[in-house]
């Protein structure tokens, strides 16, 4: 039993040796070629506990006004206990000249998680970047979008354990991705990093438009892409990459503050029928303060703003919303507790939000990050509480029936706590 343990030992060290000094698979530094394969692996433990009952109906189905749909197990009176994966990506990166570089990945996300292993793998970025300078660049292909400093930080390199999925809505793409041309760079002394995209956005997809006309069937009608910019002012240090990271283990201070716009004309649908023109905006602060090279404070702070329209069947806000989120962490060596808040409010006219619709969320978190090799291995713990607030409805015989609920909503409150490992190399 000693001999396989201390074998199984010396295979770990190894193995994590290997992940952390991973080499390229072909190089040749005269032509400028270079090809990297690596992979990001997420495996993740979800608790989900009930905060609460509907009257003395238990909380479990979508059913039940004062539950959220998917807490706690099926009859929704005792916590659920989930395992599943929550990334699992396989990435080629690399050069074919000294100009031109290119990224693609592949992503199966929250494999098995209730018991779905239905999910298939898809192509989440496929881009590549010609570089005249570090002034000037030119990305094109599916690639991140760049409203905030948040939407362009790699899921290899966050700081929480996850986005904050909550505070970001768009009303095309894919998980925070869509296809376009990008203009980007760092200039005067570094002090400057701008990026402007021109994407596909909403395009001319049939919508269900009760209010609206019969001739409004379509969103966009005009083809109009979409105009994505974001500027950051970088007061101390500089992120020149394409991925920005949550926590960089910086031996000197990164200091920015950034914002950005999102717009896409006649792409939305307001909330009396009429087209609307798509847009969001958002002003963010990042700093990373190392004191030595073991302690550092990391600090981010986020708004976004969401005009009112949304693109029928998708999550938006469509009354429009404000969300808001801060986190602070402070690392010393290999370990970091961190906290964070989200905040979101629906700024719509209450009397044409639909039954259930978010009319607001609190939601504070405390965890600790693990970093035993940093980037490439390391375990995050989270415990978070939510409190939702949706939209009346008006009761009626039907729902107030004792196998439903009385058809009023009240604050939902939810407990969860995650537990997530990272291997990435």
């Amino acid at each position: 039993m000693k001999q396989i343990s201390l074998i199984l030992s010396l295979f770990v060290v190894t193995l994590f040796a290997r992940v952390a000094g991973a080499v390229p698979v072909v190089e040749d530094k005269e032509k400028g070629i270079l090809i990297n394969v690596g992979a990001l692996i997420q495996p993740q433990f979800q608790m989900t506990i009930p905060g609460g009952k509907d009257n003395d109906i238990p909380c479990g189905g979508a059913q039940h006004a004062r539950c959220s749909p998917g807490i706690g197990n099926p009859r929704g009176d005792s916590p659920s206990y989930d395992f599943f994966l929550r990334r699992a990506r396989l990435m080629l990166w690399g050069s074919v000249t000294k100009e031109i570089s290119y990224f693609i990945e592949t992503d199966e996300p929250n494999l098995g998680k209730g018991g779905d292993f239905s999910v298939r793998s898809f192509v989440q970025d496929a881009f590549l970047t010609y570089s005249f300078a570090p002034e000037f660049r030119i990305d094109a292909g599916l690639m991140l979008t760049p409203l905030s400093h948040h939407t362009l930080e790699g899921a290899t390199s966050l700081n929480a354990l996850d986005y904050h999925g909550d505070m970001v809505k768009f009303p095309a793409g894919r998980v925070f991705r869509d296809a376009g041309i990008q203009f980007r760079g760092v200039a005067l002394q570094d002090h400057l990093h701008y990026r402007l995209m021109i994407g596909e956005g909403v395009r001319n997809g049939a919508v269900p438009v009760p209010a609206a006309p019969a001739t409004r069937t379509v969103v966009n009608p005009g083809g109009v892409p979409r105009f994505t910019a974001h500027l950051r002012g970088n007061i101390m240090g500089v992120e020149p990459d394409f991925f920005l990271k949550g926590i960089y283990f910086s031996k000197t201070p990164i200091i920015s503050v950034g914002v950005g716009a999102d717009f896409q004309p006649n792409s939305v649908i307001k909330m009396n029928g009429d087209y609307g023109h798509y847009f969001a905006a958002s002003g963010d602060a990042f700093v990373e303060y190392p004191f030595t090279e073991d302690d550092e404070l990391i600090v981010k702070a986020n708004y976004f703003y969401y005009a009112q329209g949304a693109v029928p069947g998708t999550s938006q806000f469509a009354g429009g919303a404000s969300t808001l989120y801060g986190e602070v962490g402070f690392r010393h060596a290999w370990i970091e507790p961190l906290a964070f808040v989200e905040y979101v409010k629906n700024n719509g006219d209450e009397n044409r939000l639909a039954a259930g619709a978010v009319e607001s969320s609190f939601s504070p978190h405390v965890g600790v990050n693990f970093w035993i090799m940093k980037h490439n291995f390391n375990i995050k713990t989270d415990f978070g509480y939510k409190q939702t607030e949706r939209h009346d409805v008006e009761p009626t015989p039907a729902t107030m029936t004792a196998a439903a609920n009385d058809g009023v909503w009240a604050p939902q409150k939810d407990f969860i706590w995650t537990t997530q490992g990272q291997v990435f190399f």
